[in-house]
């Protein structure tokens, strides 16, 4: 942005900041006198911020674009519905399409999404269009008349089983619906932003009527039966209860929102146990997100040391290079990542609400670790989850050795994630600043300026980072006013790291990882000029130090290793890409900046091709982590030393000579989870369904598949199914060919993704005079059927 156009920029939102204030929007909550524990620290609110450039603005911007394309009416079309009312337009499809589905989520995402954009920006464009939901939303509990709202199909009769404590609940399966109070959290907390950033106060009656009608549902419930509701996932229920307790200050809501307390997630936690390995991700985070807002107004200590130990877990012992987490959606052991950095790694709903659970941790202990953390996961996985040429957002954004991202149809598939999406991207003004009375904290560096309304302070915040080494503060101040401007010097900002006042250095400056606190009266016109070099580094994985992310200051830096596969074709496999003969070796050695390319570099004399049958050389280029989009892509590195790489090439020709006479011995095969493969092997089935583990395509089952396979009757015959060790719990089955059993399967529970081969070896008889055979996977004892990646019929060596 040119000087002139900040200026012209500038002087528009000092304009608009008036009329978002006047308007009344990000009004505090109503029932602040229910707070028991003061915020040590406060985020300056989103409507006292305006971003005015980089990435964040970019990204904010794509949003806001998305957002006023879609059309309120079709997202409420299932609302009018199961009210008796006329849909004004065709209902959207994907998950908030109807039957079995998240339907109404995407209302509930949007209507927080266009309140929180109106406080981001000031556009009343999306003040209309919260206005106008929430008008159609009481129309639609009107017409219920007993304070329900919702979009469900059969919502109705499972809530009436479930008040009756006919309750039948699985992880995502709540008396046959998906995840139904999640869907209607989604509801919930939109009204609560409309009435806290639109300044609605219809909102805040609807809300209120529809925690009454939730709470007769939950009435006649007695403790056991709750917690056996919230087997299923319930999202944040806990939180916008205790929200609509500190917006009106009726004890009903808090009541309420212990209702939702999980017992056995929450329990362990606040006693300082890490259980979370083979639990959803995503499901829990909003749990104790909720524990901790709720700690604030009612000084609970088990509230607050659950959600700051879970934190502390999640981040500490979970969490990869990007600032995500999980494989497949779910925790896995703590500090053993090697064996999950590849395939479906890191959702980002997960890190959506892990951001949202550490700006209210740093409110409540302004840590320096919480904002080192709001830095790594906003600048890699978040930005890094939206691809800024068009607006597009990811479902999974992979951390491993050769991946893609999980690009959504914004127009059809309405996944979890496409929703939290369309708030993330209005919220990255919040916490870039924090106040308390005379000390004002920053903790990101960002293009912006901002209203310190209690002291009369406003900054103008003018940086290239992330990409860029430097940032200058500029002050404006309706008189001259003591108070300590704390700037985190981030932990990555060792040698080179400057601060100067108008032109004078500051001295005897922190460690890195703390705060630099400048105390003075300052006066408009002061400026303060930082210095932030960003040094190349690896971080190692805890398990494993020969598998690292190679950073560059906060930002991982990404290797692009071509082209996307065509849609539909899985991620590569085998794992293609480079590996680099650099272990122990300092790494500016071998990791250069390319001329001419800010931001990028390369790989020199290191790199070797994973798949090349020798010590092929292949040099990398990598880039900052969020910019790569529509590239097959390393995040993780495999490292080694020479004597180290000699080996893995001696063990990589020793695997290619045994499948080298597996095929030679090969009969017949068959691919399952490939279409046509399938149906030429006849594949039937009950209870059964395609997986990808790793983006490899296999079929598991709850109860049987089974495939026609051609068989040699004068030979020897063996079967051959390929596994994968990776599963959250153990399963049994068996083998049979023809009906004949040939073998039972234990795949015990493991979180280690690695494929292997069993033989069943097949009695003369089973196939004389056969030219094929029926082989079938069965489940036993009620377990189920792991996947099968693949099955060949092999001649038996003698």
């Amino acid at each position: 942005m040119s000087r002139t156009s900040r200026n012209r920029f500038l002087t528009a939102a000092v304009a608009t900041f008036a009329l978002v204030t006047s308007a009344g929007a990000g009004r505090q909550p109503a029932g602040r006198s229910t707070t028991l524990v003061s915020d040590a620290a406060r985020p300056l609110p989103l409507t006292a911020i305006r971003l005015t450039g980089g990435p964040l603005k970019r990204a904010q911007e794509l949003d806001a674009k998305y957002l006023l394309d879609l059309e309120p009416d079709r997202m409420l079309a299932f609302y009018r519905q199961r009210a008796g009312l006329v849909p004004k337009a065709q209902p959207y499809g994907g998950w908030d399409g109807d039957g079995r589905n998240l339907t109404g989520h995407i209302a509930g995402h949007y209507l927080s999404a266009v309140s929180l954009m109106w406080a981001a920006t000031g556009d009343p464009r999306f003040k209309a269009r919260a206005d106008y939901i929430v008008s159609e939303l009481k129309i639609v509990q009107d017409k219920h008349g007993d304070g329900y709202l919702s979009a469900l199909a059969r919502g109705r009769e499972a809530f009436a089983e479930l008040a009756g404590g006919t309750i039948r609940s699985a992880a995502f399966d709540l008396n046959g619906l998906w995840s139904p109070w999640y869907t209607l959290h989604k509801t919930f907390a939109g009204l609560r932003d409309a009435y806290r950033y639109a300044d609605n106060r219809t909102a805040l009656d609807v809300e209120i009527k529809f925690a009454g009608w939730a709470g007769r549902i939950l009435s006649g419930l007695d403790s056991a039966q709750l917690q056996q509701m919230l087997n299923t996932e319930f999202g944040g229920m806990n939180e916008v209860l205790a929200d609509l307790y500190a917006d009106t200050g009726d004890r009903r809501w808090l009541t309420l929102s212990h209702k939702f307390d999980h017992r056995a997630v929450v329990d362990p936690l606040a006693r300082g146990e890490d259980r979370l390995a083979g639990l959803h991700g995503n499901t829990q985070v909003p749990k104790l997100l909720g524990s901790a807002v709720r700690y604030a107004y009612t000084g609970d200590r088990d509230d607050r040391s659950a959600a700051a130990f879970f934190w502390d877990r999640v981040v500490g012992h979970h969490t990869f290079a990007t600032g995500g987490h999980g494989k497949d959606e779910y925790f896995r052991e703590p500090d053993r990542l090697s064996h999950i950095i590849d395939g479906r790694t890191a959702e980002t709903c997960n890190v959506y609400n892990m951001l949202k659970l550490t700006r209210r941790l740093f409110a409540l202990e302004p840590d320096v670790r919480y904002a080192e953390f709001h830095e790594r996961a906003l600048f890699n996985h978040i930005l890094g989850s939206m691809d800024p040429a068009d607006g597009t957002t990811c479902y999974m954004v992979p951390v491993g050795r050769a991946v893609r991202r999980e690009y959504q149809d914004l127009s059809r598939s309405f996944t979890c994630c496409v929703g939290s999406g369309m708030e993330s991207h209005a919220l990255h003004g919040l916490g870039i600043y924090y106040e308390s009375g005379d000390r004002l904290w920053v903790n990101l560096y960002a293009p912006s300026i901002a209203k310190w309304d209690a002291a009369g302070v406003e900054l103008d915040m003018e940086t290239t980072f992330p990409e860029g080494e430097s940032a200058a503060v500029k002050l404006t101040l309706r008189a001259p006013k003591a108070f300590t401007l704390a700037l985190r010097r981030p932990s990555w900002a060792a040698g080179g790291f400057t601060v100067t006042v108008n032109g004078s250095a500051a001295m005897n400056l922190p460690q890195p990882g703390s705060y630099v606190e400048l105390t003075r009266t300052w006066k408009t016109g002061d400026v303060v000029r930082l210095t932030l070099p960003k040094a190349l580094r690896l971080d190692l994985l805890p398990d494993s130090p020969r598998q690292a992310a190679i950073m560059w200051g906060p930002l991982v830096l990404a290797g692009d290793l071509g082209p996307e596969p065509p849609r539909g074709a899985g991620e590569p496999r085998p794992i293609t890409g480079t590996e680099l003969i650099a272990a122990e070796r300092p790494i500016s050695e071998w990791l250069k900046p390319v001329a001419g390319k800010p931001g990028t570099f390369r790989t020199e004399g290191v790199g070797r091709d994973r798949l090349a049958a020798g010590a092929s050389r292949n040099e990398v280029e990598l880039v900052p982590f969020y910019r790569l989009h529509r590239r097959t892509y390393a995040a993780y590195w495999d490292l080694f030393t020479p004597p180290e790489y000699e080996k893995r090439t001696a063990e990589r020709a020793a695997e290619r000579e045994r499948i080298r006479k597996l095929e030679q011995a090969t009969v017949a095969f068959v691919a399952p989870g490939e279409g046509q493969a399938e149906r030429d092997a006849n594949q039937q089935g009950e209870d059964s369904s395609i997986v990808r583990v790793d983006g490899r395509p296999g079929r598991r089952a709850g109860k049987w598949f089974s495939y026609d396979v051609a068989v040699d009757p004068g030979q020897p015959l063996m079967l051959v199914a390929t596994y994968n060790s990776d599963t959250r719990r153990t399963r049994t089955f068996e083998i049979l060919v023809d009906g004949e059993r040939v073998g039972e399967q234990t795949i015990p529970e493991n979180s280690e993704s690695r494929f292997f081969d069993v033989e069943y070896r097949l009695p003369a008889a089973l196939v004389r005079g056969k030219q094929k055979v029926t082989v079938r996977f069965q489940s036993l004892s009620g377990s189920e059927v792991a996947p099968v990646f693949s099955l060949r019929m092999i001649r038996s060596p003698l």
